[in-house]
Formats: C-alpha cells, structure tokens, sequence
C-alpha cells in the first residue's frame, strides 16, 4: 500500500510546494492533479520536479480539466503527456456531473473509455472516480454502486474510491470493498460533513434535497462523520496494495491562507500514517489457546480458559 497526497490538495500553492511536503513527509509517490495550465506546459516541469525531489507520479487525475477529460480529439495528447511519467499505475476520471454535456451521454462515455483504454495499454489501469451525491430528481446512470460495478467489470477498469463521494451518495464506505476487490486501485480519501449550513430564519427551507455543496466534501479527517480509521485498518485487514491518496478539498476564503492548507495537509498525512502503521491484525485463538494440563481440576480449567479470554 503507498500513501500519497493528491496536488489538488494545494491547490493555490506552487506544484513545487506540494513536492516539497511530499519530501518533508518522506511520502515516495504524489498523484498529480493535472490542470490545463499544466497540461499546455507539458510534462517536462513535472519531470524535472520529481528528479529534483526524488519522487514518483504515480497516478494522475483528470479532475481539473473538467470537460477537456473527455474530449475524444484530446486524449491522444492526454495519455501522451501521462505515458511520459515514468512510474504512472493508475489515472482516474471522474463521472460526469451533467450528463447531458457528454454526446450520445452512457455510450458516449463508452467510447471515451474505450479510446483511453485503447491508448493507454496495459501498463496503466484507467480508473473511474465514483460521483457525488446529487439530486434524486435526477440521477445519474452510474450514481449507483452496481451501475458502476457492471461498467467497471465489463469494460476491465478500475476504481478510484473516493470517500467524501461515497458518504455524499450515501454509501457505507466500506461496503462496496468485497465487490470491488483487486479492481480497487487508488482510494481518494478525505472526510464528509452531512451537517448543512445555518440559514436566516426567514430562508424559506427547500422541500426538495438539493445537490452536494462543495464544502462538505474532501474535509480533512475528523471534520467530518466518517470513520476513516477503521476504513484505513479495513484496508490492510484486506492486504489491499493499492494507493491511498490524501485528498482535500478546501473551499473559501482558507482556501487561500498557505498556512491552513498546507497544515491540514500535513496533518491529514499523519493520520493516515499513524492509523495503518498501528493496525495490528488479530490472531485466532483457535491455534494459540494453550493446552490443558491434565492433571488441572476443571475448575481451574475454566479460569485458565477464561483469563486466556480476557
């Protein structure tokens, strides 16, 4: 299992800060959010900034690029610029949020992941990032976790899970680990705030549920509801081998105060740490009870047995 931080996490920083706390970290792996900007830079500046920091991209995320991620006439010059990072697993992209911005929307979605699958080869998985919530008037054709598994299973992907998603939508985090099984290839972790805002007494209350509001994904963990810890240890029970990517999301005004990001950062990391380095499996005491002395009572037979359960 690597554990990795995503860029977008620094999202109003230098890409060379999110490389320096990497490095601070002694993190081996980044994901790279790529943005437009960098991906009209090219993916020398990348390049040069892992040599220098002796790090490995090892998955990207199309996330940023919004619509350009599945533009058909783009993705040569996309899996061009991901094939240049050397080290590279997994590249996720996400569901789309409005469907009807896709032509032809599910089998228009089909033939954007044939062509990257297509281009991609074999050595790097392409992975879906499962949606948001949204709104129940509308949802989307893969909203649904078995929606999605179909897909996935027969086009051979593979899953980017992200957490705050999966809570938004509501799922039970771990739930869908069984089903997803070695297809599980990168986890976008972070927290998920169900609570909503405060509104004027006089706001009149929408009858209707409403769309996931930005700030209540990619929280940093404990501000949120989710129990990540045992969902982190849940992962190593399962000897998963995958990424772990930190992913936070910070809306506002923080957004833009360096200090409050790049802390929440460093904290969110030491998290995610501390809960798998402190994970100890349990062992059957079917194989370790110790054997009864013949010659004990069976009361003091029991004791034993019973301070062995303790």
């Amino acid at each position: 299992m690597h554990l990795q931080f995503s860029t977008a996490s620094l999202p109003n920083l230098p890409l060379r800060s999110s490389f320096a706390t990497a490095q601070a970290l002694q993190l081996s792996g980044l994901e790279l959010a790529l943005t437009p900007l960098l991906l009209r830079r090219g993916p020398e500046p990348i390049l040069r900034l892992a040599a220098r920091y002796k790090l490995v991209i090892r998955s990207v995320d199309l996330s940023p690029l919004g619509e350009l991620a599945i533009e058909t006439a783009l993705i040569p010059r996309l899996v061009g610029f991901i094939t240049a990072l050397p080290g590279c697993q997994v590249v996720a992209l996400p569901i789309p949020n409005d469907w009807s911005l896709l032509p032809g929307g599910l089998n228009g979605l089909l033939n954007v992941l044939t062509t990257y699958s297509r281009a991609l080869g074999t050595q790097i998985t392409l992975t879906l990032i499962n949606a948001p919530g949204r709104s129940t008037e509308s949802p989307g054709p893969l909203d649904r976790f078995p929606q999605l598994r179909r897909i996935i299973e027969e086009w051979e992907l593979g899953y980017t899970f992200d957490t705050s998603h999966a809570a938004s939508a509501g799922w039970v985090i771990t739930e869908p680990l069984p089903s997803m099984g070695g297809r599980l290839r990168n986890v976008h972790l972070s927290d998920f705030r169900p609570e909503l805002p405060q509104q004027h007494p006089m706001t009149p209350t929408p009858l209707l549920p409403t769309n996931v509001q930005p700030w209540q994904l990619g929280r940093r963990p404990g501000e949120g509801v989710l129990p990540l810890r045992a969902f982190l240890r849940t992962l190593r029970r399962r000897e998963y081998r995958g990424l772990v990517t930190v992913r936070l999301q910070e809306t506002g005004i923080s957004s833009w105060w360096p200090p409050r990001t790049k802390n929440q950062l460093v904290n969110a990391t030491i998290f995610c740490r501390t809960a798998l380095d402190s994970y100890q499996p349990r062992q059957s005491r079917l194989f370790f009870h110790a054997l009864p002395n013949p010659t004990t009572s069976a009361e003091a037979e029991n004791e034993e047995h019973h301070a062995t359960e303790q």
